[in-house]
């Protein structure tokens, strides 16, 4: 029996995939679970369709991406961060700080696409890389500054 996977099935197949199996397979595991359709004329257009929309919208995803990646490549991050003696950070600099600042900069990434080598625990530029698609990475300067003191002068009562 000839069929077209809707799903990924493991052992099986990869999803738009058209394969043979056995008539009891497809029959009775496979088209009940709704996890693959019969191969037949019509359901190979619509499949063929499906890739080439699947491809445009992929390759449209990648061109966001690229032009995601050359704004942020020229973009410096400056995050300011509580220190204490001789300027030792209270903490680190984290992935969901520097999705903060961008996000103030009109950036929406998440955390997840920032990676940072190593802990960020003191001052100075860092560089992080930001992954956008599985081949779309740039990279990210960070300064890390020293935070102002916000004591309020006045009458202290």
């Amino acid at each position: 029996m000839e069929i077209i996977l809707l799903k990924d099935v493991e052992k099986v197949g990869k999803k738009g995939e058209v394969i043979n199996v056995r008539d009891g397979f497809g029959r009775n595991f496979l088209l009940p679970r709704a996890l693959a359709l019969p191969a037949t004329r019509a359901n190979r257009v619509s499949n063929e369709k499906q890739k080439e929309r699947a491809a445009v919208r992929k390759t449209h995803k990648k061109e966001d991406a690229q032009s995601l990646a050359t704004n942020l490549a020229s973009l410096v991050i400056q995050l300011e961060v509580k220190t204490g003696e001789k300027d030792k950070l209270f903490g680190s600099v984290t992935a969901q700080d520097v999705v903060r600042a961008l996000k103030e900069k009109g950036f929406t990434l998440n955390k997840r696409q920032i990676h940072i080598p190593e802990p960020i625990r003191n001052l100075g530029s860092h560089t992080v890389t930001v992954e956008l698609e599985a081949d779309v990475k740039t990279s990210l300067r960070v300064e890390v500054v020293k935070k102002k003191n916000g004591i309020k002068s006045g009458n202290q009562s």
